[in-house]
């Protein structure tokens, strides 16, 4: 039933020189502590021993108590690490600072801190990053056997990602719940980073993650012959940017993880701790899904403290099998997508079981994770990964795929590798079939991560999921709902609602959204039975508009003007090349193409236009910007301007150039690069929709009015739309076309049949005489006709009678 994996043997990598990190312009490290200056030589003494007076002796303690500190703590470090982990490198301690941007500069969901690493400083980039829910809970079981349920001692707002600054390939995987914990991954090796417990000076460990694990490792993954072939999943370009599909798709997947006994106690049997720890490799593996717009959310944590509730002997397939029957029973009331339970392993043969490409499907949504002594976290958090992946239809890789990173994490040495991994180009294209043709449910609910969340509050005016209705205040309601229990007066459909109207549905086909973009962005309509409008759908990215002198993105046609006037206001326009050439050739504050280890990336000749956003400025008053500096350049009787906001994040600096801005003939920018507009995906010929609708960003036609989808090719007499709208029903687009799509052409039909009824009539009449007085028949037909004998008049009315 199952099918074993190999991982392939990986020999150690060494640890490479990292040079000293430059640090952005309004990072402003402490000041280096003075070196204390020795106090003047004493003269001879009578004694062997030197003669010490007060001042020297004053001097001299706290220099001896600095390096017995330092040394103790150093000590207390390394014990700190030994007693948890044999996997761990002691490097040193360090005392993170935090660092306070200029105001306006970064969102409170941004910070960066400065930290030491054996003499030399890093400048961690970190931007929030929820995975846990807002009601987030941990489960455990007391002495009677009860399952009970503790709130976690964190907040689900202190969890980071990001990267170190100048290391553009480095990720980040952080908390800062209490003090800074995680890991700080580079291309092929790791650190890890937590409080000193025994400082009460914010100090912090520095250790190096090392992997001692055996050459061969396996997961269970149970065969799918529905999977798609893994030539459907090489058959990538090199160069692909799946543009359309992740610019459309964002998903969540919500995960219920059971931390067995042994498991329990070998991470420290405490809940705070064992806690910690799965939450940091939860956080680990997010991390790894976010490149797919995945994002893992950990719903719930279960530990089994005192004994397990199913026999964890035997190999994964075999406990996964007892897992399954066990979830089934036990784990209906609890929120999840998935469910995993991790058990510890002193020997083991495998490291995991799953089932292959069966993600969403409930009997078969559950994994078995095991950590055997000589793992580590990360490791852990790979072998989770890799099965999380298989369970999405994402098969190994081979030497055909083609990772970002050093190490792709669908390998089976990944599980060995420190450092960062990236899915590769095989698993990107397996990820997208899988959620194309499968259409995974459990994968587009969104979990309620908002941490301000609460649960529905009756009487705020806000209609709260629980709530029929909710119009404030009694003096303020309507009388559609019942103030006080926020609930609809008998025979009322709705109270609130673009689509509600005197507490009743809208008409099926009301306009309820109009299109922001006359040529990208589509209208939605009421489809009769909600009060709120239908899904905000938009024309497929890359449909030509603007006299096909431009491309729809995200339901907008772009002007590259556009951007500079919602910047430097009405007078501004983009800057001709000239400004570009001159500017983003440079690699400095005033224009490039992004950050590297050089601080600012060169733009090549194509890319100059795709960089940062350089605009001409027509009016004569001054720009002011509180939040960055406003630089301006004269080229060429042009007045260039750009901003500096001092943000050395790839991701976040809003000067950038709007991805799908026209950078030459059939190429649009797209992440500071000139790439073909064939990048988008846009598959959508006019024969598709018949010439009379376009594609809107599920792949659908929306149909000019007056004509029906699904393919536009059937008149009607109304709204056209698409299937997403709501205003067409099964019936109406697959039984009725002949019927109700043209009135004059039904009368044209409805004329035939009568016309055809009449003849019918007429030659069952002639039959009947014929056979009832055959001689009229044989004197008509002598008079009439000589050619024709009896016989064949017979058969000829026969024949006729029966068309």
């Amino acid at each position: 039933m199952f099918q074993g994996y190999p991982a392939l043997r990986v020999e150690g990598s060494p640890s490479p020189t990292i040079a000293r990190p430059r640090r952005p312009p309004f990072f402003t490290p402490p000041p280096p502590h003075p070196t204390p200056t020795p106090p003047p030589p004493l003269p001879p003494h009578n004694s062997d021993f030197p003669r010490l007076d007060g001042s020297s002796a004053m001097f001299l303690l706290p220099l001896l108590l600095s390096g017995l500190l330092r040394v103790m703590f150093s000590d207390l470090a390394q014990a700190q690490l030994s007693s948890k982990d044999s996997q761990q490198i002691f490097l040193s301690t360090t005392t993170p600072i935090k660092i306070s941007p200029s105001s306006g500069i970064l969102e409170p969901k941004y910070v960066s801190y400065i930290i030491t690493i054996e003499e030399k400083s890093y400048t961690l980039l970190l931007h929030q990053k929820i995975f846990l829910p807002h009601d987030f809970r941990i489960y455990i079981y007391n002495e009677e056997g009860i399952l009970t349920s503790l709130d976690p001692f964190f907040k689900n707002v202190c969890f980071y990602q990001g990267h170190v600054a100048d290391f553009p390939k480095s990720l980040l995987t952080l908390s800062t719940c209490s003090g800074i914990r995680g890991w700080l991954q580079f291309e092929n090796f790791t650190y890890g980073i937590e409080p000193l417990e025994s400082s009460l000076s914010f100090e912090h460990v520095i250790y190096r993650v090392k992997n001692n694990n055996p050459n061969v490792i396996f997961l269970y993954a149970e065969k799918d012959t529905s999977a798609i072939s893994r030539r459907s999943v090489y058959e990538l370009p090199e160069f692909d940017y799946q543009l359309d599909f992740f610019s459309s798709f964002s998903g969540y997947l919500e995960m219920h993880v059971v931390v067995e006994k042994n498991l329990y106690e070998f991470l420290g049997s405490d809940a705070n701790i064992v806690t910690q720890k799965i939450v940091m490799v939860v956080g680990l593996i997010s991390t790894m899904f976010s490149s797919l717009n995945l994002t893992i959310v950990l719903s719930s944590l279960e530990f089994w403290v005192d004994y397990n509730k199913i026999d964890t002997v035997g190999e994964p397939d075999e406990i996964l099998k007892r897992f399954l029957n066990w979830k089934e029973s036990y784990l209906v009331l609890r929120r999840h997508d998935v469910a995993y339970l991790l058990v510890y392993r002193d020997t083991f043969k495998y490291v995991g079981a799953t089932f292959q490409g069966k993600m969403c499907e409930k009997k078969s949504a559950a994994g078995i994770a095991m950590y055997p002594r000589i793992f580590t976290l990360e490791a852990l958090s790979v072998v989770i990964a890799q099965l999380l992946a298989h369970s999405m239809g994402i098969t190994y890789d081979d030497e055909r795929c083609q990772c970002p990173s050093a190490i792709c994490i669908m390998t089976p040495q990944a599980v060995k590798s420190t450092g960062v991994k990236a899915f590769s180009t095989c698993s990107i294209k397996a990820f997208k079939d899988f959620v194309l043709k499968k259409n995974p449910e459990c994968l587009q609910n969104r979990p309620q991560l908002d941490p301000s969340y609460r649960s529905a509050v009756c009487g705020n005016a806000v209609h709260e999921e629980g709530e029929e209705c909710d119009c404030g205040y009694a003096k303020e309601c309507t009388a559609c709902c019942r103030a006080w229990l926020c609930k609809l007066v008998t025979g009322k459909a709705c109270a609130q609602g673009e689509c509600c109207e005197n507490c009743q549905f809208r008409a099926k086909g009301t306009k309820c959204r109009n299109p922001i973009d006359s040529e990208c962005d589509l209208p939605e309509y009421c489809n009769g039975s909600s009060a709120y409008c239908q899904a905000d759908l938009h024309v497929l990215n890359g449909h030509q508009c603007r006299s096909k002198t431009s491309y729809c993105i995200r339901g907008k046609c772009l002007d590259p003007d556009d951007q500079c006037k919602d910047v430097f206001g009405p007078d501004s326009t983009f800057a001709p090349y000239e400004c570009f050439e001159e500017l983003n050739s440079k690699a400095d504050r005033t224009g490039h193409c992004g950050y590297g280890k050089e601080e600012f990336q060169v733009c090549p000749w194509k890319d100059l236009s795709c960089g940062k956003l350089l605009c001409e400025y027509k009016s004569t008053v001054p720009f002011f910007n509180t939040d960055a500096v406003v630089i301006y350049v004269n080229v060429r009787d042009h007045t260039c301007i750009t901003l500096d906001y001092e943000v050395r994040d790839n991701n976040v600096d809003p000067m950038w150039v709007t991805d799908g801005v026209i950078c030459g003939y059939k190429e649009i920018c797209y992440k500071r690069q000139c790439v073909p507009v064939a990048a988008l995906g846009y598959n959508c010929p006019g024969s598709k929709c018949s010439f009379h609708g376009v594609c809107n960003n599920r792949g659908n036609c929306h149909c000019d009015d007056g004509w029906l989808p699904p393919d536009c090719s059937t008149p009607i007499s109304g709204i056209g739309a698409s299937i997403d709208s709501g205003i067409h029903s099964k019936s109406d687009i697959f039984a009725i076309p002949s019927a109700n799509t043209n009135p004059k052409r039904w009368n044209v039909i409805s004329g035939f049949f009568l016309v055809l009824t009449f003849a019918a009539g007429g030659i069952l009449t002639i039959k009947f005489l014929c056979y009832g007085q055959k001689w009229k028949c044989r004197l008509r037909e002598t008079s009439t006709d000589e050619s024709f004998s009896e016989d064949s008049h017979i058969e000829e009315v026969n024949d006729y009678s029966q068309t």
